[in-house]
């Protein structure tokens, strides 16, 4: 499977990198271009570059807090046995806090200098306030060829965070047996193709639901459509572009119109989705899901490993979860954009020890920990192996999306807040759950067009108010 490559730059020597400084590395030397590696390349890398690890000026002793959004992982004891490991090479002591509002309640804390030593950074936080707030881990041409996405949580150049795991964003998860049960026997590249794959599904299989909304939700749920756009551009740089030509959100033919436009189709035909859509439920609809009851819904790759948890709980197979690409094709190719999850940052707040301590740890915790496996998450190290269950990729392009360019970082987020269309939120004015009840409701291709024609003309009022996009664009 190929992982192409987009930014491009010299490997980094490792003695230049200061998150390298208190511990042991993995660090590779390959890029995103590369296959993935073999096992046993991985383990000779490994092997190699761990010598010498004892030999840290950190004292022992300390204690480490660190803030997490996964209550599930705590709650079962997961994060703590895992971190035995560290506690004992480090001769520290490491304290989990979890959140489930962990964007809210840690923002809050963040009022203050209290939050933490290591934490995930809340995407509340401003690129441009990274420094107020976060202790720097090298630069991005330090790091760039070792870590996956590290220009996530960077600014002018300096990287504050690295994520503790990514996924593959445009995705749909499905139970394989009962699709190949129905004789689909290739995964849809098309629209088309994945509604004539759900209704024959339902022919085969008259009480499975083709596809499972998940429209009680609301916010969330629907955003896991929005992430399916990147995938169906097949272009890393396609913010950007649609930014500088000043195109509008929606144009037939391009990503965001045809993976709202399926997912408008899919909702109308009651035949495909569950009878109540207003009454759905997340939790429930994993054990549905595993047990074939629902063949399909759209999550990210991070969703995966939940429901083999779900089906190998209930006496199910897990082997019968799948992740399919989404539907869309350019130039008959497809492409996936892999992508990152919460990024870890250290508290600049924290004694210098302690800093020193946190870096070791977000080194320790992407690439000795296992928890990007564990989770079926793909691992930030570049090199590491990528999770079995993304087979169905093999030959789906996978990229990153480029970096915004200097005076545009930022923006396009700044237009989506500004004009309230809301590409990622669930407001009651969002054009996600607009669309989701007119389907529902039934209201056709009008409907459909109505919607789209007001996010258009929010979205170009915003944009072309934005003064660091004119000032851009005026060079």
């Amino acid at each position: 499977m190929k992982l192409k490559r987009i930014m491009a730059g010299v490997l980094a020597a490792s003695t230049a990198v200061s998150l390298a400084a208190c511990s042991d590395t993995t660090a590779s030397s390959g890029s995103t271009t590369s296959s993935v590696t073999n096992s046993s390349a991985q383990e000779s890398k490994t092997d190699s570059s761990t010598e010498g690890s004892e030999n840290t000026n950190i004292p022992t002793g300390l204690t480490l807090t660190v803030l997490t959004h996964r209550t599930d992982r705590h709650d079962d004891g997961t994060l703590d046995e895992m971190t035995d490991a560290f506690e004992e090479k480090y001769g520290c002591t490491v304290e989990y806090q979890s959140f489930k509002d962990y964007a809210g309640d840690v923002s809050t804390m963040m009022n203050t200098t209290e939050y933490g030593d290591v934490l995930m950074i809340p995407d509340t936080v401003k690129l441009a306030d990274l420094g107020n707030y976060f202790e720097p881990l090298g630069s991005y041409d330090e790091l760039k060829d070792t870590y996956r996405w590290a220009d996530q949580k960077m600014y002018d150049g300096t990287v504050y965070g690295l994520a503790h795991l990514g996924s593959v964003a445009g995705g749909i998860c499905y139970n394989k047996k009962i699709w190949t049960e129905a004789g689909i026997t290739e995964t849809p590249k098309t629209p088309e193709d994945f509604i004539s794959a759900l209704k024959t599904i339902k022919e085969k299989f008259p009480d499975t639901i083709p596809y499972y909304t998940n429209y009680k939700e609301g916010s969330w749920t629907l955003a896991q459509w929005s992430s399916l756009v990147m995938s169906a551009s097949g272009n890393p740089s396609y913010e950007t572009d649609k930014l500088t030509s000043k195109e509008d959100l929606f144009v037939e033919g391009d990503a965001y119109y045809d993976v709202f436009k399926l997912m408008y189709d899919v909702f109308s035909d009651k035949t495909l989705i569950e009878g109540d859509p207003m009454s759905s439920d997340w939790e429930g609809s994993k054990l549905m899901l595993a047990n074939g009851e629902v063949a399909t819904m759209t999550m990210g790759s991070w969703a995966v490993m939940q429901f083999k948890q779900i089906a190998d709980d209930n006496g199910l197979d897990p082997d019968d979860i799948g992740y399919m690409p989404a539907p869309f094709s350019k130039d008959g190719k497809q492409y996936a954009q892999s992508s990152a999850d919460y990024c870890m940052g250290v508290n600049k707040n924290s004694e210098a020890d302690v800093k020193e301590l946190g870096k070791a740890y977000i080194k320790w915790f992407i690439e000795e920990s296992g928890f990007a496996q564990a989770e079926g998450g793909v691992n930030t190290l570049i090199g590491s192996e990528l999770p079995p269950y993304l087979e169905a990729f093999s030959d789906c392009e996978l990229f990153t999306a480029e970096t915004a360019p200097e005076g545009l970082v930022g923006v396009w987020n700044e237009i989506d807040k500004s004009s309230e269309v809301g590409i990622w939120d669930g407001d009651a004015a969002n054009f996600k759950l607009k669309l989701a009840e007119a389907a529902f409701e039934g209201k056709g291709e009008e409907g459909f067009k109505a919607i789209i024609d007001e996010a258009n003309n929010k979205w170009k009022t915003a944009r072309d108010a934005n003064e660091a996009l004119a000032a851009y664009l005026a060079g």
